[in-house]
């Protein structure tokens, strides 16, 4: 075991980097609504997304689920369209439409071809400022919901990964399942719908975030055409509704939940000092491919390859307003559980006590910098950045800033990291599906 002192990560800059230049435009309307728009040249394809700066982690313990619910059933119709309406609306040009829920927001976003961009703003800003909520419809989507739940436990890689987060989190909103419970669903209200999706709903809680082929005098003129008119509401900080991460105190426990299926599927989480708006979750992004982000990765290289003791095996990260999170999914034969999981303490020991190899590290970054300039080539995946940049940081970030920082990593960084990991194994949490 190693017993060096550990303070909390500060090397290197909290917030990363200057404001970018050029390569990200910003503005914002006149009731608050904050846009960002990324024009790629020679595309002739758009995404946009409608970030509602709302989660599961805005919820109590009586409303789980509440925030996927609404963002289910504002599909359900609005003042202006029908279910089907809605569906048809994007579809009926080649474009798609969807959205989804996380712990600290809510998406709505579509992918058009450029010349149909007018309609994508009229269909999104219709979704968060009409949905009209008819109280069959709400009772309807319950049991929708009730489907997706026992879909959900029905996977077990899913399943596993949400007790764990209930592990890591204990009492606390950001272990709330995003789905909710049976319960706590059924409990929800068309009134309790209507007040939240008003609340929280408006334009100050929300960032548009667009990227692809574009004029941007045309889409500053649209968004003003179909946001402008939006009801500016209360304003508030967003991560100020958040309630603190519980503080970690305990050792960390293995929970077991028996089911009928042939694996057992574990998963395995730290909480991190390091979060989204922290420089150092760099680190831990290559901390994280050498340890079990890919197949040359030293779990799936030992466990998988040399072993043989699982099919599956990975690591992961998910960093957030005010916390980290770093784990380890598997899954392997019943009788091997235990072994499984001896051997991803022993490879994280041995990876604390030795560091990384410089091939791995050069490896870790060469990795990086190819998804950071591959997604510049998505328009999705560059709608989804500079959304986040804007709503974590309050900027956009140059890319020539990040790979740089990239390139910045050392040896010495991983080690750091590797070191923490190792000397709080003790409090790892562990869920078990067998």
């Amino acid at each position: 075991m190693i017993d060096r002192k550990h303070r909390l990560f500060v090397r290197k800059p909290e917030r990363i980097g200057p404001p970018a230049r050029n390569s990200v435009a910003k503005w914002q309307l006149g009731n608050g609504l904050n846009v960002v728009a990324s024009r790629m040249e020679g595309l002739k394809s758009v995404t946009l997304g409608i970030w509602v700066l709302t989660g599961s982690r805005c919820e109590e313990t009586a409303t789980a689920g509440l925030t996927h619910f609404i963002e289910h059933t504002v599909f359900k119709g609005t003042k202006k369209r029908t279910s089907l309406g809605i569906a048809r609306s994007l579809e009926s040009v080649g474009g798609n439409l969807n959205a989804f829920t996380s712990k600290e927001h809510t998406c709505y976003y579509a992918s058009v071809l450029s010349e149909h961009l007018d309609l994508a703003l009229d269909v999104l800003s219709d979704l968060v400022r009409s949905a009209s909520f008819e109280s069959r419809e709400v009772e309807k989507e319950k049991l929708v919901i009730l489907e997706e739940i026992r879909d959900s436990e029905d996977n077990p890689e899913e399943y596993v990964q949400d007790l764990n987060y209930e592990q890591l989190f204990p009492s606390h909103p950001l272990g709330f399942p995003i789905l909710g419970s049976p319960d706590t669903v059924m409990r929800i209200t068309n009134r309790l719908v209507r007040d939240t999706y008003r609340r929280r709903y408006r334009p100050t809680n929300m960032v548009l975030s667009v990227a692809g082929g574009f004029e941007e005098t045309e889409l500053r003129h649209l968004t003003s055409k179909w946001f402008g008119r939006h009801a500016e509401g209360r304003r508030s900080s967003w991560h100020r509704q958040f309630k603190p991460p519980p503080t970690r105190s305990r050792k960390g426990s293995r929970k077991v939940v028996e089911k009928k299926i042939l694996q057992s599927h574990v998963s395995m989480g730290l909480r991190l000092p390091i979060h989204y708006r922290n420089s150092k979750k760099f680190d831990v992004l290559a901390y994280n491919l050498i340890l079990g982000g890919g197949m040359s990765s030293r779990l799936f290289q030992r466990i998988r390859e040399r072993h043989g003791v699982a099919y599956s095996i990975y690591s992961f990260t998910d960093f957030l307003y005010d916390t980290g999170v770093l784990g380890v999914y598997l899954a392997t034969e019943k009788n091997k559980t235990e072994k499984a999981e001896r051997m991803v303490r022993a490879e994280i020991l041995r990876l604390g006590e030795r560091g990384a190899l410089t091939s791995e590290l050069k490896m870790a970054k060469a990795q990086m910098t190819a998804n950071l300039l591959f997604g510049l080539e998505s328009t999705s995946t560059q709608m989804i950045r500079i959304a986040k940049n804007e709503i974590y940081l309050k900027k956009s970030v140059d890319m020539s800033v990040l790979t740089d920082y990239i390139n910045s990593i050392s040896l010495s960084d991983i080690r750091q990291i590797a070191e923490y990991v190792a000397n709080h194994l003790h409090i790892v949490e562990t869920s078990v599906i067998t």
